[in-house]
């Protein structure tokens, strides 16, 4: 095929078969080219990227650059001839960019790590966290087994609620071998557990009983809400028994017995109120959409409907006989059915509707057995129908049985059922190139054979310089194809998973001859090349930011630059893209727990699993490199550092005259080799005596920034390091005193412009390498400083019921009441500045509830010291408390060690919460009343 020329083809077949003469040349019309429906350009930006639009535009591109000095841009030229193959190269991008999005983030595999690219499936982004008493109830029932029912009842203002169960009445299972009172709703009989019971069946035992509760108070704390608190007596819901006395007409094959044994079973349930748990197939065949489904806190026992709401114009909630009339017809075989009444025990029988529950009690349907005669009767055609009552009864046993049978075949396929749903895609090797130059016409010289080894010098010449001319066109192809073979890679959230820029240099394998052209290796021209314009940071943050945006969220980040100045830009850009990284890792948690308190009734000091949402959200938004409850001074105890505001006596041997020109105009330390493991920084640092002494928070500060370190010959009249202050060096400037190459590392200014002798090193590269041991050192105590506590007010409340411990404190009416204290540190880099505390109060309000009033509280180390101490006692006994309420002496050192918490806090700073002493720095305060946060 000649270069833009037309195809001529021959039939090699005679025209007629029969004759002999051999075959007849005919041409033979071509038609013309069809291109697939399927790949047909359909929109504006297809077209533009296909290859007529390409050609089009290079042509235009080609004219506008040439149309003065050449005007021959026809289809015969060979110059438009490679324009057109450069083109065609780049469809064949387009077409591997067009793939579909689950094949670019298939691994090699064949699977896709939904984790690493912060993409959840639906049963974990769509839940929320149990806001309302509707989800709790949802929640309780799912978690604990052995309920019938759950209500939550809060008390107006207060964040306290009160839990009424209702215990399902079967002994005839343990804990472990029940389901709860959870009953499906994809076939009729399949009820988990039958509420109420006949006369015969045994009362649930206090041990059993103790459980339930024990379980559910667990399941609540499980999912407490931030400023929330259970109030420690659960009402345990008493059954009162009834009896349904109702006639009913059965017809068809189905056994009388089955008939009333579902008729029995579906009306208990329904008395009872007991849950209805659906499947995730059964809810798809309905139509109901995903985000619908998982509507409400996340189930592991498939997906509960929400309790049938009161009947409006009633103050108490009523059992309407009518509502029962429905529920017997729903059981297919039934006709007829006429509800006659329902006889609680005790009271007399009622034809309208009942009073369905009390403040301590609920109605249960009492089941036949041999003491207590059937109350419903069955008619088959006028007749009435006799049934005994050990095959009813044998019968509600095989209808638990299967109902249980069901529930977990049903639940073992959810799991299963919701992973096929997630996108599944096909790993391809996208990034392997073809040279356009082996489309070329052969009498260009290039592709695989080249110009024949018999052609003149001259023109071989030419051929390598064409080959090297388009290899340079190619090249952005090939890069492109390397940066969609690493699409996986440039969207993950690892951490770590920093680079945003994937290179391939095109080699002798694609282009026969190309080593010979070039000069260097192929990696270092790739280096020379890529490296200056890589821009990797920005990239990543481009696809973090688009990842965020799917799940409807920003995290900019661009308030907190500012308070970065300590950092290289290097180290600020890691810094900020590694926090971005880590908010998608736990985008799930962040987004769905805002508002989520940590669990009082599990361990959490130092616990990193067990962290309420603000605190969790609000320390990755300021930045913290851990967000947990821990010590925040543990770092400076276990360096035996002890933090001061301002130098003293002891100090003086190591402050130098900042008027001395020879310590203004020291030369910058510059960039220094990082140490190579700890035992090199302990050994740069134990040249330094002074950090034996009390440290000046000035100087842990001023350490951090890498441009105040400087140098000196340690030949400038200041005597030895190591004979300062009394405290011995390991040889810095006495090995090097008479070399003439020792150096002197000095530090300055500080917040106090003051300047700092830091210690004596053999030579320069040394000095420079204990000023990075020095920086890593205090950045390390520094970050390990950051964090935050928060204190919610309501569990500082009085566990016994006479609050002497509280009473002697003069606490206003409303301090246990939707309040919360943050207790920041004051002593660290940015935490001292009062710009970073402004921005950490309005982050701390966006985050926080809107109906909590929150506090700021800013300790320096020892205040700080001291409050931990006390918090983490506190901690320790309301969690010796938990674990055994009805222990008084556990309450009594509960509320004790919460006034000492209560008084560290130093309220006195706020009138509104009491006149309590205390110490501490607060920040501008939220008035009396809760404050608009803007978020909830």
């Amino acid at each position: 095929m000649s270069a833009g020329g037309a195809t001529t083809r021959t039939s090699a077949f005679p025209s007629d078969p029969s004759d002999p003469s051999g075959p007849v040349v005919r041409p033979v019309v071509q038609p013309p080219p069809t291109t697939p429906a399927k790949l047909t350009p359909t929109t504006d930006e297809e077209r533009d990227v296909g290859f007529d639009g390409l050609r089009a535009r290079g042509i235009t591109l080609l004219q506008q650059l040439s149309g003065g000095v050449w005007t021959d841009h026809n289809l015969h030229d060979p110059g438009i001839t490679m324009l057109e193959q450069l083109c065609f190269g780049l469809t064949d991008v387009v077409y591997r960019a067009g793939f579909p999005v689950a094949d670019h983030l298939t691994g090699p595999d064949g699977s896709i790590d939904y984790e690493a690219l912060s993409l959840h499936p639906p049963a974990e982004v769509f839940p929320c966290r149990p806001t309302t008493p509707a989800d709790y109830r949802r929640h309780l029932l799912d978690a604990t087994p052995g309920l019938d029912d759950a209500t939550l009842v809060p008390e107006p203002g207060t964040g306290l609620y009160r839990l009424q169960l209702q215990l399902t009445q079967d002994t005839g299972r343990s804990m472990a071998g029940s389901t709860s009172g959870l009953t499906s709703g994809l076939t009729s009989g399949s009820a988990m557990s039958s509420p109420g019971g006949s006369r015969r069946d045994p009362a649930l035992s206090d041990d059993v009983a103790a459980e339930r509760i024990a379980a559910a108070r667990a399941a609540y704390f499980e999912r407490r809400n931030l400023g929330e608190d259970l109030h420690p007596d659960i009402v345990r819901m008493r059954d009162v028994p009834c009896d349904l006395q109702a006639d009913i007409d059965v017809a068809g094959p189905r056994d009388a017995v089955d008939i009333l044994a579902e008729v029995y079973d579906r009306c208990a349930r329904h008395i009872a109120r007991a849950a209805v748990s659906r499947t995730l197939d059964e809810l798809l065949r309905e139509g109901h959409p995903l985000e619908r489904i998982y509507t409400g806190p996340a189930l592991r026992n498939g997906f509960i409907e929400d309790a049938p709401a009161p009947e409006a114009g009633y103050a108490t909630e009523r059992l309407f006989l009518s509502d029962l009339t429905t529920v017997v017809l729903s059981v297919p075989g039934v006709v007829d059915a006429r509800v006659v009444a329902l006889r609680a025990e005790g009271r007399e029988a009622t034809a309208g509707s009942v009073e369905w529950r009390g403040p301590d009690w609920a109605l249960s349907l009492r089941l036949p057995d041999r003491d207590v005669p059937s109350t419903i009767s069955v008619r088959r055609r006028g007749n009435v129908v006799p049934v005994a009552w050990n095959d009813l009864r044998r019968r509600l046993e095989d209808l638990r049985s299967a109902g249980r049978s069901h529930r977990a075949h049903g639940l073992t396929e959810q799991a299963a059922r919701a992973a096929e749903l997630l996108p599944r895609g096909v790993h391809r090797k996208l990034d392997t190139y073809v040279s356009v130059q082996d489309h070329l016409p052969a009498i260009y010289g290039l592709g695989r054979y080249g110009v024949p080894t018999t052609a003149p010098a001259q023109r071989q010449a030419r051929a390598r310089q064409l080959k090297a001319y388009l290899v340079m066109q190619e090249q952005a192809i090939a890069q492109g194809l390397a940066q969609l073979q690493h699409l996986r890679e440039l969207f993950s959230v690892a951490p770590g998973a920093r680079q945003g820029l994937w290179t391939q240099m095109i080699g002798p394998k694609v282009v026969p001859g190309l080593k010979e052209l070039y000069k260097e290796a192929p990696e270092v021209v790739s280096d020379a090349v890529y490296k200056p314009f890589d821009r990797s940071a920005r990239r990543k943050n481009r696809a973090l930011d688009h990842l965020l945006a799917l799940h409807g969220e920003t995290y900019t980040q661009n308030s907190m630059r500012q308070f970065l100045g300590h950092l290289s830009p290097e180290e600020s850009e890691t810094l900020l893209l590694e926090n971005k990284a880590t908010w998608l890792r736990d985008i799930v948690q962040l987004t769905r727990d805002r508002a989520g308190g940590f669990d009082p009734t599990r361990p959490s000091w130092d616990v990193v699993d067990n962290c309420g949402g603000l605190q969790r959200r609000a320390s990755l938004l300021l930045g913290f490199k851990q967000s947990h409850d821990r010590p925040l001074t543990r770092a400076l105890r276990e360096q035996r550092f002890t933090l001061v505001a301002k130098p003293g006596a002891a100090h003086q041997p190591w402050l130098l005259d900042g008027q001395d020109e020879a310590v203004r105009l020291a030369p910058s330390a510059g960039h220094a080799v990082q140490p190579a493991g700890r035992e090199q920084v302990r050994e740069d640092l134990q040249r330094m005596p002074w950090l034996r002494l009390p440290i000046p928070a000035g100087l842990l500060r001023a350490g951090q920034h890498s441009a105040r370190f400087r140098l000196m010959p340690v030949a400038s009249g200041f005597g030895s390091a190591s004979s300062r202050g009394g405290t011995g060096g390991t040889g810095g400037a006495g090995s090097a005193g008479g070399g003439g190459e020792a150096r002197r590392l000095i530090l300055g200014p500080d917040e106090n412009r003051q300047w700092w002798l830091l210690g004596d090193f053999p030579d320069a590269a040394a000095a420079r390498r204990g000023a990075a041991s020095l920086r890593l050192f205090l950045r390390h105590l520094d970050q390990e400083s950051e964090g935050l506590h928060v204190v919610e007010h309501v569990l500082l409340r009085p566990l016994r019921q006479d609050g002497l411990s509280h009473a002697r404190l003069g606490l206003s009416k409303d301090f246990h009441q939707l309040r919360v204290t943050v207790v920041l540190p004051g002593w660290t880099q940015r935490t001292s500045q009062p710009a970073f505390r402004n921005f950490a109060e309005e982050t701390l309000r966006i985050s926080c509830p809107s109906h909590l009033t929150l506090r700021c509280l800013w300790l320096d180390a020892e205040p700080m010291q001291r409050f931990e101490d006390t918090y983490a006692a506190w901690l320790e006994a309301r969690l010796a408390w938990t674990e055994a309420p009805g222990d008084d002496r556990a309450r009594t050192l509960a509320d004790e060690t919460a006034c000492r918490v209560i008084e560290r806090l130093g309220v006195d700073d706020d009138p509104t919460l009491g006149g309590v002493s205390g110490s501490g720095r607060r920040g501008e305060d939220d008035g009396h009343g809760p404050i608009v946060q803007g978020h909830a």
